[in-house]
């Protein structure tokens, strides 16, 4: 039976219960963290008395055997807010420092010629597909016309194209017609 009281449930009961459920737990929670308040202002002094005595351990146990902190342990049990930790001090100098930021202002500079190399490689990239592209325009013109582009590249004119390569003039100011609108292109 209880069963099938669930399965009737509408999704607004569903959600009224689940409502329902966040409250009570938040409820829980909060007389939790309530207590826990409360028992950390009630704390009794064999315990901080505990407390004291572990972090002087703890300090004796950290600073190097050949260098006694007897002055320590009483500052510790003395003024319980100000404790005397590592973290406290400045960081020691780091050994070799100079040397590191020279290898930096070095490594700043590499980055920098590495910059400047990348675009003149783009450059030459960039020319050397140029290139590529009027070699096999070049390669892609029939033998006979083949000839007559290489002149109409150097500059002669169409007359002397005709004459050179035995086609007609028409022919050889379509070539340098070509060639001189691929030149105005780029």
């Amino acid at each position: 039976m209880d069963f099938d009281l669930l399965a009737n449930l509408t999704w607004r009961e569903t959600l009224i219960a689940v409502v329902a459920l966040l409250a009570l737990y938040v409820v829980v929670v909060f007389l939790r963290l309530r207590r826990i308040k409360q028992g950390k202002m009630d704390l009794s002094v064999p315990e901080q008395l505990a407390a004291k005595s572990a972090l002087a351990a703890y300090a004796a146990e950290q600073s190097p055997p050949d260098v006694a902190q007897p002055a320590a342990a009483p500052e510790l049990l003395s003024a319980p807010s100000e404790f005397a930790f590592p973290w406290n001090e400045p960081p020691e100098e780091i050994p070799g420092q100079q040397r590191i930021d020279a290898l930096e202002r070095e490594v700043t500079q590499l980055r920098k010629e590495i910059g400047g190399l990348r675009a003149e490689v783009l450059v030459l990239r960039e020319e050397q597909r140029r290139e590529q592209t009027q070699a096999q325009v070049t390669q892609n013109v029939s033998p006979l016309y083949s000839d007559a582009m290489q002149m109409a590249i150097q500059g002669y004119d169409a007359l002397s194209i005709s004459e050179h390569c035995g086609i007609a003039r028409a022919e050889a100011e379509l070539v340098v017609a070509l060639v001189r609108n691929r030149h105005d292109g780029n």
